[in-house]
């Protein structure tokens, strides 16, 4: 969509707060499992003060440190990621954080979405993660630049998430992926919840399907 005018959302929950719950390991319940050519992939979801998280995960015999390098690979998400997207680009890397801009595209009449997010790295006990939140774009005149083209953007206002890589105990690695957002404008966040279920395993599958591609 053409000719850019963001439209501003209220939002009543924190992404600070958002993050936290999506991290924690309690109040999550089972959705279901899907078959996927590699196997099985399991969802969960945690409702959170009227946003629905949600987690999909699965394990795989696939290189670890090919897989770190598909999630890095923020650029890359336009080629790998199955998800609409026309826009990924990285505005800055500070402090061991890199920050970023993304626009998925969805079709008329309802409104393309952007989110501006700051991305790091953290290892413990459990794994490898990989820890996003959304952040304010002003300091970066190049999101103003990249969102001109668009029609009627809307921000995804809550907007966190994370992939873990774990090892698991017979030597393969358990990949999930969490994530909170609200998508808002004229999409309802009934409607919004359930597109995003099932689409959920396609974030395990693009991961895999590219890791493989690059000889993982």
């Amino acid at each position: 969509m053409r000719g850019m005018l963001l439209l501003p959302l209220l939002w009543t929950i924190t992404n600070d707060d958002a993050l936290k719950a999506m991290l924690g390991d309690d109040g999550w319940l089972d959705v279901g499992t899907s078959e996927q050519s590699f196997g099985t992939v399991t969802s969960r979801h945690k409702p959170l003060d009227g946003l629905d998280c949600l987690e999909a995960r699965a394990t795989t015999s696939l290189s670890e440190e090919v897989m770190k390098e598909v999630i890095l690979d923020i650029e890359g998400n336009l080629d790998w990621s199955s998800a609409d997207l026309v826009v990924s680009e990285v505005l800055g890397r500070k402090n061991g954080a890199v920050d970023y801009v993304q626009v998925l595209d969805i079709p008329a009449p309802m409104s393309d979405r952007y989110w501006v997010l700051r991305g790091h790295v953290k290892t413990d006990a459990e794994g490898w993660h990989f820890i996003w939140q959304r952040i304010e774009g002003g300091d970066y005149p190049r999101v103003a630049e990249l969102l001109t083209p668009y029609d009627d953007l809307v921000e995804i206002a809550t907007n966190v998430g994370s992939w873990t890589l774990s090892p698991t105990d017979d030597g393969q690695t358990q990949a999930r992926f969490r994530s909170c957002n609200d998508v808002g404008g004229n999409i309802p966040r009934w409607a919004g919840e359930k597109a995003a279920r099932a689409l959920l395993p396609n974030n395990i599958t693009d991961l895999f399907d590219e890791t493989a591609k690059r000889g993982g």
